[in-house]
């Protein structure tokens, strides 16, 4: 199913995925736009920071829920639609929310930023599989996923800065209103993107119905389900790592603040880093599953040894550090791993579908983490860590070996 090694230039390659890339930037930097300003709109709408959190559940849920039915318009009727539309609606919803005059509207405009963020995925990934040069697919992916992450990292330092120069209405306005213009930049370079879809015939509206039935019959086929375990569980492990890591650390060996703090902040920026080496090793080798089984056993060690010692600082920073960068080399690994078993024309639907782990495992991961912590057992956030790189082990071994039970 890999696109042709001769797709395009390296200049062309090189603006497609600035483009597709600063869309996923938006998409991210988008999701985090209103958690830095919960303090104004709970003053403005006389409401508490709960009421304030359903808004983020409404906007995680309605994304996972969307990602899948997304997948199936994309490969339906192109990426380049469906990205453009998705780009339009959350960028106004964004926008719209500066003149909310009452708490009840958010609800229906986070609906509507969770739809749009639901294209990008899918739409992404599908366009990149089509449009880069194969040789460089690991980097492409990596560069993508490295977007979103900064996305996230700038989000909050931003609508902060913005609000209080120009006040928080004035600033969801800005950002809204510069997701527009990212979408018409988009749009100058159809001519230059290439789409996954396969073109369908229009002749009967019978055609399209065993198209819907073999997608879902791919989608829960075994191998597709423990693509999106694997999601899932690595969004798990990430959101209790970055939600958990202090608290147990100062619960389990009464580590100071401070330098449990610090070991969180290197291992983040690690990961980071190793999304981009990530993307050089994944297109160096075609054994993306042992690369992920490297780094899921390291870091169930190192998980593990946290429980089990109570570490100087030293140590403790230079394996967050070495876990952190382990954990951003997987993540074009993954992608890669999932482009392959992603049959022609289907590229849209297997990605929308994997990724809703990562919405689930995020939403997930709070329940099981926290109530380690209240029950007084902080030793088991780490284990429960080695525990779901060990799950993620097995998902990236045996796909390899159901490849019969795929839809090729």
């Amino acid at each position: 199913m890999d696109a042709s090694a001769t797709i395009g230039t390296t200049r062309q390659d090189i603006r497609i995925l600035g483009l597709i890339s600063t869309g996923h930037f938006m998409s991210h930097f988008y999701i985090l736009a209103l958690p830095p300003l919960f303090f104004f709109l709970a003053a403005d709408f006389n409401v508490g920071f709960a009421e304030l959190g359903l808004i983020m559940t409404v906007i995680f849920g309605t994304s996972a829920i969307a990602q899948i039915p997304m997948g199936f318009l994309v490969d339906r009727f192109g990426s380049r639609k469906v990205l453009t539309a998705g780009l339009i609606i959350m960028s106004s919803a964004v926008a719209l929310v500066g003149f909310a005059q009452a708490f009840w509207q958010l609800i229906p405009l986070a609906i509507l930023i969770a739809v749009g963020n639901s294209v990008f995925h899918p739409c992404d990934y599908a366009i990149l599989n089509s449009s880069i040069n194969s040789s460089r697919m690991g980097r492409a992916f990596s560069i993508h996923t490295f977007a979103g992450h900064l996305g996230s990292a700038v989000a909050p330092a931003t609508m902060i800065i913005l609000s209080s120069q120009f006040g928080w209405r004035v600033a969801l306005t800005l950002v809204g209103l510069f997701g527009i213009l990212v979408m018409f930049a988009l749009a100058t370079q159809w001519n230059s993107l290439r789409d996954d879809a396969i073109p369908k015939k229009q002749d009967n509206k019978a055609q399209a119905d065993p198209g819907v039935k073999d997608g879902w019959a791919l989608l829960l086929s075994a191998p597709m389900m423990l693509f999106m375990l694997f999601f899932g569980v690595l969004s798990m492990a990430a959101a209790g790592i970055q939600s958990f890591f202090v608290s147990a650390m100062t619960s389990l060996h009464g580590t100071p603040v401070t330098t449990a703090s610090l070991a969180l902040t290197v291992y983040l920026f690690s990961s980071a880093g190793g999304i981009l080496i990530g993307g050089e090793i994944s297109d160096r080798t075609k054994r993306h599953d042992i690369v992920a089984a490297i780094v899921f056993v390291l870091s169930a060690l190192i998980t593990a040894c946290i429980a089990w010692f109570d570490l100087s600082i030293g140590i403790l920073v230079g394996i967050m550090a070495l876990m952190g960068l382990g954990q951003g080399i997987i993540r074009p690994a993954r992608d890669m791993m999932v482009r392959a078993a992603s049959p022609k024309g289907s590229t849209g639907k297997v990605f929308g579908f994997v990724s809703t782990g990562i919405a689930g495992g995020s939403a997930l991961a709070p329940v099981p983490f926290g109530y380690l912590l209240d029950i007084g057992q902080p030793e088991w956030v780490f284990y429960l860590l080695s525990i779901f790189m060990i799950v993620a082990l097995f998902t990236v071994m045996i796909p390899k070996d159901m490849q019969g039970s795929s839809v090729k």
